[in-house]
């Protein structure tokens, strides 16, 4: 009995989708080339230090197009000294993108300053992973876009079809796309004090694309 009430239910609301139109929903799911090294910087310095004069640092070690992602404080305890001592320093965070093939000159740099930081830094961390970047997100979704309306088209006749309806023209579209999660394939990370370490999982950068189209009925 259970079952046939649900079945009811789906059945009362798939007519009345199909009454005001016949609305879909499909997806694409491919791997993309991690084609862009994306970098993130934390770099701590004391509080009388300004975001110019840390980013003049990477800028004068050779990294372009530095972006800041943010500003935090943090305190930073001195275990060499009983009782230890405490400072507090401001954590400037920027980002900035190369070509994969570029990934290791840029970490190169950026080792070099973790391994001997200008007197200004005092601490820094950063880390890299490799994605696909946004051109070739937006160039993929200009080939897949003609498919998922062609899916969406066929399956919404089906739907027309089997309620012995004609199928109309499109009334609204919509779409959009996400990575998944598995969008890094290279990683690493260094700080001041430690050693650089990298690691990889993957080869590419998994995306999954969206249409959403609703069509009319023929009279």
């Amino acid at each position: 009995m259970r079952l046939a009430a649900l079945f009811l239910l789906s059945a009362v609301a798939s007519f009345a989708q199909i009454t005001d139109g016949v609305a879909t929903s499909v997806t694409r799911t491919v791997t993309l080339t991690a084609d862009e090294a994306d970098f993130s910087i934390v770099a701590g310095a004391s509080l009388d230090t300004t975001q110019q004069q840390i980013a003049q640092i990477f800028l004068d070690a050779g990294i372009a197009n530095l972006s800041n992602s943010g500003t935090a404080l943090s305190p930073n305890y001195d275990y060499s000294t009983n009782p230890p001592n405490i400072q507090t320093l401001v954590l400037y965070q920027f980002t900035f993108s190369v070509p994969a093939a570029g990934l290791k000159d840029a970490a190169k740099i950026m080792e070099a300053l973790r391994a001997k930081p200008p007197d200004l830094l005092k601490g820094l961390q950063y880390s890299a992973a490799l994605n696909a970047s946004q051109a070739t997100v937006d160039a993929m979704r200009q080939t897949l876009l003609p498919q998922l309306f062609a899916d969406a088209q066929k399956k919404a006749q089906t739907l027309a079809s089997a309620a012995g309806l004609k199928l109309g023209g499109v009334k609204g579209v919509s779409e959009s796309f996400y990575g998944n999660g598995n969008s890094v394939n290279w990683i690493g990370t260094g700080s001041l004090g430690g050693t650089f370490s990298s690691s990889s999982s993957g080869s590419g950068t998994q995306y999954t694309f969206y249409a959403n189209v609703t069509y009319g009925l023929a009279q």
